[in-house]
């Protein structure tokens, strides 16, 4: 760390900063995205290593107005009361003055009064938690799918797989504590972690009380005891690794096979490798599919022939049979062919994932306008903080070859049956055969990766809804050649920004356009990937 931020930042967590220092600290921050990140780390390794009852750095942050008058204090070894609410509105104040913001932990044992007024701004998410079996957390019950912000994570028991958004995964057994500083960066406090950085993200760093491990294109694990002990083990390429309280110039390499024991001190002693590698891990949770959270499910499990919509009624999470467009539901396109049944075929789907759809039932939809509505019984609530994904099989029967563009389209969407018009997600592909995403108003995001031709395929969608701030909403298609894993891909064809629903979808809408034939098969709605995904399993 350059000498003077150093100092500067020392000062600030001493409480001995003068406004002019803060001023000076302020300016560094706000220009250098680097020296924030070595900020926030050092701030809450001073927080560690002091054994204070300082804030937890997490997902939303939260401005502080604090009065001198409102502060609660600490009692030393000494007898003395500290002020620990100063040393907060320290940090705070220059935290606000770049933009940078905390949320004081509800665990921490010295509370923010109830009276102060918070003002909250989020956080960009820098991880998505990618399986969580048998996990009890400390707080917040985190979800298989939801994507995690900056701040403190607990976990009591049990085996979770985070990916951070620099591409890095981790796997975390718990009991442990970790905090996420960024999208390329980890704080280990306590517990054991196995990293796996490879295909471009060589270089994410793993900070223990005692030590910083920087990946070099590897596979390695760090185990961090309650006295800040650390050891690393490399199970694959190299890390480099120093104490705390190393120059980074001492940095030394660690090679697989090789392992390090980093003393409360700081001292490093050569230990035997000993730790099971990533795959080791996810091959003891053995994930499996989970059907059984299936919200909605729609296989069209009928006998071949024709179907009347009024008879539809098999599935699961419906509140009634499929049905037409009604009048007033035409809006655009306001031509609407569809036929008043279903055209049911068996065996019509080249099916490679493992599930019984595309063998079986499946429904043939026309060419023209076709339009299909079902109710929703347990709606989609766009108000609220929750994970939603989708799954669709489907399959064109011939793809048109002439050079004129036509509107040949597909497409699931989500609707609110109170306000039909209002705010909607649509799923599908646009002329050019390309997947795509479009959100009330008309606003489309579009893939340039175009669908093969003539095969089945499997759409998944996911939307991650939020009671304040911005949703977030993936799409991707896989074609036959494409096999699915235990969890979602670290790779989507379709992710949308600047999105904002409040909303309650409790109507789906299948459509199809054009001179196309098309079949659609295994419609899945689910709260996780291993919900909706036919994912291979491994056999104990």
């Amino acid at each position: 760390m350059h000498r003077e931020l150093q100092s500067l930042i020392s000062a600030t967590c001493d409480s001995r900063a003068t406004d002019a220092e803060l001023a000076h600290l302020a300016e560094l921050l706000r220009d250098d995205s680097a020296a924030r990140d070595e900020y926030l780390r050092y701030v809450d390794l001073h927080a560690a290593l002091s054994d204070e009852a300082l804030p937890a750095f997490v997902s939303d942050v939260i401005d502080y107005r604090i009065s001198s008058d409102l502060a609660p204090a600490k009692i030393d070894g000494a007898g003395n009361r500290k002020p620990l609410m100063r040393w907060l509105a320290i940090v705070a104040s220059v935290a606000i003055f770049v933009g940078i913001s905390f949320r004081v932990s509800r665990q921490t044992a010295n509370k923010v009064p109830d009276d102060i007024s918070p003002s909250i701004a989020v956080a960009l998410p820098v991880a998505t938690m990618l399986l969580a079996e048998d996990c009890h957390w400390q707080g917040d019950d985190l979800k298989e799918g939801v994507r995690l912000r900056p701040g403190r994570v607990e976990l009591e028991s049990g085996t979770a797989v985070l990916r951070f958004d620099g591409g890095a995964e981790l796997v975390l057994v718990g009991p442990a504590t970790i905090v996420l500083q960024s999208a390329a960066s980890v704080l280990v406090h306590l517990g054991d972690v196995v990293v796996r950085a490879t295909n471009g993200a060589e270089g994410f760093v793993v900070m223990t009380p005692t030590s910083e491990v920087v990946d070099l294109g590897t596979e390695f694990a760090v185990k961090v005891r309650h006295s800040g002990a650390t050891e690393v083990h490399v199970l694959d390429g190299e890390v480099s690794y120093r104490g705390i309280n190393t120059a980074d110039e001492l940095s030394k390499i660690l090679r697989a096979g090789e392992g390090v024991a980093i003393d409360e001190e700081g001292r490093p002693t050569a230990v035997p490798m000993n730790s099971p590698r990533f795959q080791d891990f996810v091959n003891r949770v053995n994930p499996r599919s989970r059907a059984d959270l299936l919200t909605a499910y729609e296989g069209f499990n009928y006998s071949p022939g024709i179907l009347p919509l009024e008879q539809s009624t098999v599935g699961k999470g419906w509140a009634g049979p499929w049905r037409r467009r009604l009048p007033a539901e035409r809006k655009a396109p306001a031509e609407d062919s569809s036929p008043g049944h279903f055209e049911i075929v068996h065996g019509q789907m080249n099916v490679t994932w493992p599930v019984p759809g595309g063998r079986l039932g499946m429904l043939k939809l026309p060419s023209g306008g076709v339009f299909y509505v079902r109710p929703l019984k347990q709606s989609i609530n766009l108000d609220s903080d929750r994970v939603t994904f989708f799954s669709l099989m489907a399959r064109e029967t011939e793809r048109q070859t002439d050079t004129k563009p036509r509107r040949e389209d597909l497409r699931l969407t989500f609707r609110s049956s109170t306000d039909y018009f209002s705010d909607s997600i649509s799923f599908g592909h646009s002329v050019g055969y390309q997947p795509h995403v479009q959100t009330g108003g008309g606003v489309t995001h579009t893939s340039p990766m175009v669908l093969p031709a003539e095969q089945t395929t499997l759409w998944i969608g996911k939307i991650i809804s939020r009671s304040r701030g911005e949703d977030e909403i993936y799409f991707r298609i896989y074609g036959e050649e494409d096999v699915l894993g235990y969890a979602e891909p670290a790779t989507w064809h379709v992710a949308t920004r600047g999105v904002e629903l409040n909303t309650h979808f409790d109507r789906v809408l299948l459509s199809s356009t054009g001179t196309a034939v098309r079949l659609v098969d295994e419609l899945r709605i689910g709260p996780t990937w291993r919900s909706v995904a036919p994912m291979v399993e491994r056999n104990e």
